[in-house]
């Protein structure tokens, strides 16, 4: 319940930008990813690419993204909200250093999640 304001985790370009309807799953459940209503954000970050996934749960029945095809965007901007909190999935490369732990209460704006090479 405490993911709101949603912020781009990498600075760069964004390259893909979708939308795909879905049920009301709890976001905590793995097939939400999946099967729950969302939105990605695609961003090329020198040539590696960074997922932000938007992920509606059972209270949580409304995303919005304002994330622009073609828009530079910076680390820590904010690109949307998700009404009542929700989930928000981050895919980065492989080879990233993860430096945040399984568990572990991130702050959006503050805590670093990955470093990437």
């Amino acid at each position: 319940m405490d993911v709101h304001v949603n912020r781009v985790p990498v600075t760069g370009r964004v390259t893909q930008v979708t939308y795909s309807p879905g049920r009301f799953l709890p976001a905590y459940k793995p097939e939400a990813a999946s099967s729950n209503e969302r939105s990605e954000i695609w961003i090329d970050h020198g040539g590696q690419m960074v997922v932000a996934r938007q992920i509606v749960g059972i209270l949580a029945r409304r995303v919005v993204c304002r994330a622009q095809l073609g828009a530079d965007v910076h680390a820590g901007d904010r690109f949307g909200i998700m009404k009542f909190g929700s989930r928000m999935d981050i895919f980065v490369p492989a080879n990233a250093t993860i430096l945040v732990k399984v568990g572990q209460a991130v702050r959006g704006g503050e805590t670093v999640i990955a470093v990437l090479h």
